[in-house]
């Protein structure tokens, strides 16, 4: 009787061993859950050359100066160069060859006339405010509002990149 009590075991630990899954390492589970605190310390895949013109709305309305959201972006691997008014702007665009400008919605027909003179059109992230958003929400759908956070910045310029091919 002690050979197939023995060989019954053994097989139930055969049966056991093959149909467990493997064990995960510890932060695994996050991982494959699609990278639920990613954005904790966002480390971008695709940085940018990023020219942020005015004083951003962006920066106002999270309670950050523009220094503060420059630097947000800079953590997240991004270049940052700000340009304050419209001679700066267009010697920063002849300058040097820019992926992003993030501009208020004010100042769309400064940052427009801008970029029509640049050799490589960046993309054109406005930032709208509530009285602008719904006519200029058709015209630049990766537009954002002031109110959005940094996490949305982050993607949206993420997304713009891959779409763009850098």
């Amino acid at each position: 009787m002690h050979i197939p009590s023995r060989l019954m075991l053994g097989a139930l630990l055969l049966a056991g061993a093959v149909g467990t899954d493997p064990a995960q390492a510890c932060g695994e589970v996050m991982y494959r859950m699609g990278g639920a605190l990613r954005y904790q310390a966002f480390v971008s895949r695709h940085p940018a050359q990023i020219l942020l013109y005015g004083d951003s709305a962006v920066a106002q309305a999270r309670g950050l100066d523009r220094d503060g959201f420059r630097r947000s972006l800079e953590k997240a691997g991004h270049k940052i160069t700000v340009a304050e008014d419209p001679a700066a702007l267009e010697q920063a665009l002849a300058a040097h060859a820019y992926d992003i400008v993030i501009a208020s919605a004010d100042d769309l027909s400064a940052v427009q006339a801008a970029l029509a003179q640049a050799t490589r059109g960046p993309a054109l992230i406005p930032v709208l405010d509530r009285a602008n958003e719904a006519t200029l929400r058709r015209q630049y759908p990766q537009a954002l509002t002031a109110s959005a956070g940094l996490n949305r910045f982050l993607k949206t310029i993420e997304r713009t990149m891959e779409t763009r091919g850098s």
